[in-house]
């Protein structure tokens, strides 16, 4: 069976997750549909070997030319029987490899009491990340073989797999970084943050906290076969639109399934800056720094609004942002902010402007940081508050889809510079896609707390007003 160097690669990893792809025809399925083969046939065969493919929905499965079809192709030389009631694949080794489909929650219970020794998501990005790590869990296997779990997928920017895949990728470009396909590194998950490490990682009882990943690049040119076979499927490809086109010909990470967005994608390409660029004010009036909170309830690390806390940098020609969003209960923003606000590189200080939206629940917010800033005073947002300085409380009646709309002249203007790490990633996220319509359960807090930085000055000085009109 041939394969062609990334699908070697693929099959070849010792990594615990991999995942494969990118562009459009880089042989996906197949790759997935083998990988798990050595376990059912030949040498190395394991007789009580269990492997599941899944897909999100079912006619992704039956539909001609389908996951169903190319299996039977790949499986049959190996006198692999189809068994429709069960849905898998029978080996006459004993070995099994199931399809299914996940396609709402309520779908994973019927996984509850499953041990897989390998599983696979097909189209990885049309899953939920808690539909995957819940299957993850359901990885035990009792045949000796180290669990692993296999993903394929076509870039999408709004997909968890962004998070995942964005050390891989060069940030400016949104394109893979060849040099590091198949780079095996290590993950903590945690609180909605994937927390990486460049070797294994064990806790005092000597027990593995991490888990290995790779990302594997393919594109078009990889796949010979299908080239030649079919020499119009590149031209195709070229005739989608520019979003689609990126996504799936280039393997561009910046690139959205989402379409009618507010600003066009290319006005977020190479505003990255590392940290050393981020400009530290070495007198007052060179730089403008304002802080903003934009509090949320969400208390789950997989559902619920993120809660923002954004910092802007101003200087004469441009805007440096760096934020930190993330789902995490009050009393944790609260902790979080003053750790951010005590960083080298915006070390709040006199001169500096802080806010902290003030609607409903979030008015309770500043009273919680005047109290942790009492029993800390070392922190520098403690000294800033006791030095006479204020939190500016942000009232805005305008829609929050408006508020954020008020963003587009520095974007257009390319005035914003973004801090090169995996939180303020997240913020570009949202902005890129934001498509200005007001709606429940959209991740906007981000850019929400960006356009309150740029409000404070203006915020400052109603709220002095309404002080001036109060003692009248």
């Amino acid at each position: 069976m041939k394969l062609y160097p990334p699908q070697y690669k693929f099959v070849s990893s010792k990594a615990e997750w991999i995942l494969y792809g990118g562009a459009a025809g880089g042989g996906k399925t197949h790759v997935l549909s083998i990988d798990p083969l050595r376990y059912c046939q030949g040498p190395h065969m394991v007789p009580s070997f269990r492997g599941v493919i899944f897909r999100r929905l079912f006619p992704e499965i039956t539909n001609p030319n389908g996951l169903l079809d190319h299996c039977r192709e790949v499986y049959s030389p190996y006198h692999a029987i189809y068994n429709h009631t069960a849905a898998e694949f029978r080996f006459p080794s004993g070995a099994k490899i199931a399809l299914r489909t996940i396609q709402y929650d309520k779908d994973l219970n019927s996984f509850q009491g499953s041990q897989f020794d390998w599983v696979a998501f097909d189209e990885a990005s049309q899953f939920p990340l808690k539909y995957v790590q819940y299957i993850w869990g359901r990885c035990r296997s009792k045949s000796g073989i180290r669990p692993s779990l296999r993903m394929s997928c076509n870039p999408d920017n709004d997909s968890w797999l962004y998070r995942l895949v964005y050390d891989w990728i060069d940030p400016s470009t949104g394109t893979p970084r060849l040099e590091m396909s198949g780079l095996v590194r290590h993950f903590i998950f945690e609180d909605g943050v994937f927390h990486w490490h460049d070797t294994e990682q064990y806790n005092e009882n000597g027990r593995k906290i991490t888990t290995s990943f790779t990302f594997i690049a393919a594109f078009l040119s990889d796949n010979v076969v299908l080239t030649e076979s079919d020499p119009t499927y590149m031209q195709r490809l070229e005739i989608l639109d520019k979003a689609d086109r990126e996504r799936f010909l280039d393997g561009n990470w910046l690139a959205s399934s989402k379409t009618e967005t507010e600003w066009p994608r290319e006005l977020f390409m190479n505003v990255l800056i590392p940290l050393e660029n981020f400009p530290v004010p070495e007198h007052a009036g060179q730089v403008v720094r304002m802080f903003s909170v934009d509090a949320s309830k969400g208390k789950r690390q997989n559902k619920g609004d993120y809660s923002s806390i954004c910092c802007v940098a101003q200087t004469k020609d441009l805007k440096y942002v760096d934020a930190d969003l993330e789902r995490r209960p009050p009393s944790q923003i609260v902790t979080d902010l003053f750790q951010f606000c005590e960083q080298p590189h915006h070390k709040i200080r006199s001169g500096d402007l802080i806010g902290v939206e003030s609607l409903q629940f979030q008015e309770l917010f500043v009273d919680l940081i005047m109290q942790y800033a009492a029993s800390h005073p070392d922190y520098a947002l403690s000294r800033f508050l006791k030095g006479g300085n204020i939190i500016i409380p942000i009232v805005d009646a305008l829609p929050k889809h408006l508020r954020i709309r008020r963003l587009d002249g520095p974007i257009t203007r390319r005035e914003f510079r973004f801090m090169d790490n995996h939180k303020t990633s997240l913020l570009i996220s949202q902005l890129r896609s934001f498509d200005g319509i007001q709606a429940k359960g959209k991740h906007d807090d981000g850019p929400d707390s960006l356009d309150m930085c740029l409000q404070l000055p203006s915020q400052l000085h109603r709220h002095y007003e309404d002080l001036n009109k109060a003692t009248k």
